[in-house]
């Protein structure tokens, strides 16, 4: 079984990955749809903050979670945005391009390996078992 540190770390590195991307592709949105782009610097900086509390805190359910909601969150987030017309975003619905679709599988893999850091499974107690 992997320790929790080491998945919490395997957590971070895709979190990292994505924040990478996003913050990547930060100067071209910014061009084509500045609301976009300054959405796109949001998400690099929170998936940063997000990674760097995973490697500090490995341990804390809370910020596994949070790194769970907001990979859950660029995922729909993106599935908006290539499959309807966002008010206030004049360039949508976007194409999908294979860099989002590799940020969207790196997320997907931050989802798996998030909820059960932060919502293990509960195991019962011998005095649970006993009473039965």
């Amino acid at each position: 079984m992997i320790s929790t540190p080491t998945r919490a770390g395997l957590l971070a590195l895709f979190v990292t990955f994505s924040a990478g991307i996003h913050a990547a592709l930060v100067p071209e949105h910014l061009k084509e749809m500045p609301p976009l782009g300054y959405a796109f610097i949001a998400a690099a900086a929170t998936g940063g903050a997000l990674a760097w509390a995973l490697v500090s805190y490995p341990d804390d359910r809370r910020v596994s979670l949070a790194a769970g909601l907001f990979c859950l969150g660029e995922i729909a987030a993106w599935a908006l945005f290539v499959s309807v017309p966002v008010p206030g975003f004049s360039g949508t619905p976007e194409g999908i391009e294979t860099i989002a679709l590799v940020a969207k599988a790196a997320e997907l893999a931050g989802v798996a390996l998030a909820f059960p850091l932060a919502l293990p499974l509960r195991r019962p107690s011998a005095s649970a078992t006993s009473a039965h």
